[in-house]
Parts: structure tokens; C-alpha cells; sequence
């Protein structure tokens, strides 16, 4: 798999992607809304299906605390977000 890392800024916070839109606050909470599913789910990795694309968190006590069929809500220390191709 091809690792694509975000340039400068994570482009702009609520950028939307390949149909899934994230706004981030902080380093402590991601709300994504329209993921394709969940690929991988740990609480140091969580990686979610955007179509063309997966998207990694990496970090510390990661945890999906709460999720509907539209959006999810990512909670933790997060040290990083990767673009997968």
C-alpha cells in the first residue's frame, strides 16, 4: 500500500474527502462523518474506509464513543492522521 501524508495543515479543518468530511479539534477528538466502514479498531489504531482511500489515527487510549449510520466520533491522545492509498 502507497502512504500519502497531508502537507502543512491537515488541508483545512472540515476538508471533505472522497465524500468523508473530518473536523478535528485538537489533538483529542475527530468527528467524521460519511466513512465507509471501519477497517481496523484498536486503542492505538483506528483506521476507517473512505473509498479510494484509508484513513489512519494513530495515538494513545483511542476509542469510537459514539456512531450512527451517518458519523462517528473519535475520542483520545491522537499523534497522527494518514491518507493510504
Amino acid at each position: 500500500m502507497k502512504k500519502q501524508k497531508a502537507s502543512g495543515r491537515l488541508h483545512q479543518m472540515g476538508e471533505k474527502i472522497n465524500g468523508m468530511r473530518m473536523n478535528i479539534c485538537g489533538c483529542s477528538e475527530a468527528d467524521i462523518e460519511g466513512c465507509v466502514g471501519i477497517v481496523e479498531y484498536g486503542s492505538e489504531c483506528i483506521k476507517l474506509n473512505a473509498g479510494r482511500y484509508i484513513v489512519s489515527f494513530r495515538g494513545r487510549s483511542l476509542r469510537i464513543c459514539c456512531m450512527n449510520e451517518l458519523s462517528l466520533m473519535i475520542r483520545g491522545h491522537i499523534l497522527s492522521i494518514e491518507y493510504i492509498m
